[in-house]
């Protein structure tokens, strides 16, 4: 069993955040629970809203498979969210009528895949640019340094004297 854990620690399977994936999306179907009790925040929103913020908490933790663990956490936040609307708040669900539930979920659904796959594509591209762009400066520091075959010597400036009133 050791030998199968990448090298990232525990909760770590082949590139698989599942523990970090899982953890996010129960918190966060805890809080859509306790926001749909408190103030009757109704499920609907709160899914979506919870499935960009674990897509957004998943992107930033994960260092490999990061597309694929942000659609895990995606799906398994979009999957959550419909079982609460169909037994939690089943009465919402049936007074706005089963068209409505179809076509919000397949909207959110899609909107929420489409977000956590160009969130994280982005935040791959980003991260590929800015390392390219730090290895190009490291290497032109390197040049200019071989260029100046004399060392760099600390100049020390004499602080200009101020009379008095001068200011």
């Amino acid at each position: 069993m050791e030998q199968s854990m990448s090298s990232g620690g525990p909760g770590i399977w082949r590139g698989w955040y599942w523990r970090f994936v899982g953890g996010t999306v129960v918190v966060l179907a805890v809080l859509e629970v306790a926001a749909y009790y408190l103030s009757k925040y109704s499920f609907i929103t709160s899914g979506e809203l919870g499935m960009f913020i674990s897509a957004i908490l998943v992107v930033q933790r994960a260092k490999e498979k990061r597309t694929l663990n942000t659609l895990l956490a995606t799906i398994l936040g979009f999957v959550i969210n419909v079982i609460f609307q169909l037994t939690l708040g089943y009465a919402g669900t049936v007074h706005y009528g089963w068209g409505f539930f179809f076509e919000q979920n397949a909207i959110i659904g899609a909107i929420g895949i489409l977000f956590s796959v160009v969130y994280a594509r982005t935040q791959e591209w980003s991260n590929r640019r800015r390392d390219q762009m730090q290895a190009k400066r490291r290497q032109e520091a390197a040049a200019r340094d071989e260029d100046s075959d004399v060392p760099q010597v600390r100049v020390h400036r004499v602080k200009k004297k101020r009379g008095r009133g001068r200011r």
